[in-house]
């Protein structure tokens, strides 16, 4: 995750197994979903924006962020998703909650970068401590 300051966005790209992405999709909306470049099921950017928006959160001040699910890519096994958040004013303090596949996997651990004015920071996110403040 990063903020940009000159395009007031939060650009974030999250990157899973495909596979276990398929299972957790299918078993949280029930319908079979498959993630392959030439065989992806219909609809399966819908599903997947779903998703994001239910399991990745994101507060500035108290509020929420709207995240808005922009595309992906695939590679080897992987999935690449593109998120992001526009018009966010400049801020000192942004809450981040990653529940991404822990609906699946009880022992799934996000680890999650947030860079900000070139300054990094990174935290381990689990199903039991799935929120995390960081502070510029």
């Amino acid at each position: 995750m990063e903020y940009k300051t000159e395009e007031k966005a939060i650009q974030i790209i999250s990157r899973v197994f495909v596979d276990d992405f398929e299972d957790v999709l299918g078993k949280r909306f029930s319908i079979p979903i498959v993630l392959l470049p030439d065989e992806e099921s219909k609809n399966a950017d819908q599903w997947i924006s779903r998703y994001i928006n239910q399991k990745l959160n994101i507060e500035i001040q108290g509020k929420e962020v709207q995240l808005n699910f922009i595309g992906k890519r695939y590679e080897d096994d992987r999935i690449y998703l593109y998120i992001e958040a526009e018009n966010i004013p400049d801020f000192n303090s942004i809450s981040v909650e990653n529940l991404i596949l822990t609906d699946l996997f009880e022992e799934q651990k996000n680890l999650v970068h947030f860079k900000k004015n070139k300054e990094l920071k990174s935290m381990v996110l689990t199903k039991s401590k799935s929120k995390h403040t960081f502070t510029y």
